[in-house]
């Protein structure tokens, strides 16, 4: 195997380690919408306890969402700037 075809391969490896870490994200963030979702589901429990939770609910997921937003676009940099070196160095 070429030195250049080891690099495309291990490019390759680490996007399809993104692609899973983006995948655990949205399982996450799926389990999160039904939990708020839950909390918003007619209840005996007190509204104003129930909205706070769903408010905090709601405040994780924006935070997993950011920094999954954050960490794919690092990656996504990381992976061309990759595959512009393995590609420049014909």
């Amino acid at each position: 195997m070429s030195h250049r075809h080891a690099d495309m391969a291990s490019i390759a490896d680490d996007a399809i380690e993104q692609i899973r870490y983006g995948k655990e994200h949205a399982r996450w963030l799926g389990a999160l919408m039904t939990a708020i979702h839950g909390e918003l589901e007619p209840s005996p429990a007190l509204l104003e306890a129930r909205v706070s939770r769903a408010q905090d609910l709601a405040s994780l997921g924006q935070y997993l969402a950011d920094d999954l937003a954050n960490y794919m676009d690092r990656c996504a940099s990381e992976l061309q700037a990759q595959a512009d070196t393995v590609g420049g160095a014909k």
